[in-house]
């Protein structure tokens, strides 16, 4: 569901490999709250996160922000656009100070090319994309609200490992799954009711992963429309 605790691009590569793409790449600071990326722009540079975090998100016919999901150290963006030549199909925002490796087109697409390790690891992220998009179209599609809030808080701890990092407010956690602010407050509580998880200002602390977890995979083996858990 997530990178993390995957090898990023630059740890597939061997060491010169490492620094003749840092040699060709130019770094990019950023500041909270700065687009990188906007839906369709026709920008084809690739990023990898150095520092910092950042949101990829869409936005409704209505205004309504959709976070999709958060990008921290070592993770890769825009990678689409520049295979393909399309226009950007996210926007990416820095939700902190952050700083970025910007690689054109042409560089990324020789390294993919001429380097085994990295075109392998291109693939895996690939597929590993088309699995988590397929989970979330199944989520919004079959699952109620605290199902589906249930897979997000499993996917925000499976990406945050042993980091302490600092967690999506509750308005993001609701434009991810499809729903409203108070929903989001109101099964939180119930889950730090039961000592799963411990809720606090940006702050989620997991006390009790299987106890989440078995939660998750109720609600899946329930019948559509069914709970589940409760």
């Amino acid at each position: 569901m997530s990178d993390k605790g995957r090898p990023g691009l630059l740890d597939v590569l061997d060491q010169d490999a490492q620094r003749d793409l840092i040699a060709r790449a130019r770094t990019m600071r950023v500041r909270k709250g700065q687009f990188v990326l906007a839906r369709g722009e026709t920008s084809t540079e690739v990023f990898l996160v150095r520092e910092g975090r950042l949101n990829v998100l869409l936005y409704a016919s209505d205004g309504r922000e959709v976070s999709l999901r958060e990008l921290t150290e070592g993770q890769l963006f825009g990678e689409l656009s520049a295979i393909d030549g399309e226009t950007r199909s996210v926007g990416v925002v820095a939700l902190t100070d952050a700083r970025l490796l910007a690689i054109s087109q042409s560089v990324f697409q020789a390294l993919v090319r001429d380097n085994v390790a990295a075109a392998g690891w291109l693939v895996r992220r690939l597929t590993s994309q088309v699995r988590s998009l397929t989970d979330r179209v199944f989520e919004l599609s079959a699952l109620n609200v605290r199902a589906r809030l249930h897979c997000e808080l499993i996917r925000i701890a499976r990406s945050r490992g042993s980091e302490d990092q600092p967690a999506p407010t509750h308005a993001e956690l609701a434009n991810r799954i499809g729903t409203h602010r108070e929903a989001v407050t109101r099964e939180l509580k119930v889950l730090a009711d039961r000592k799963i998880i411990k809720s606090g200002r940006r702050r989620i602390e997991f006390l009790d992963m299987a106890g989440l977890e078995e939660v998750v995979a109720a609600n899946l083996r329930a019948p559509v429309g069914e709970e589940g858990w409760w």
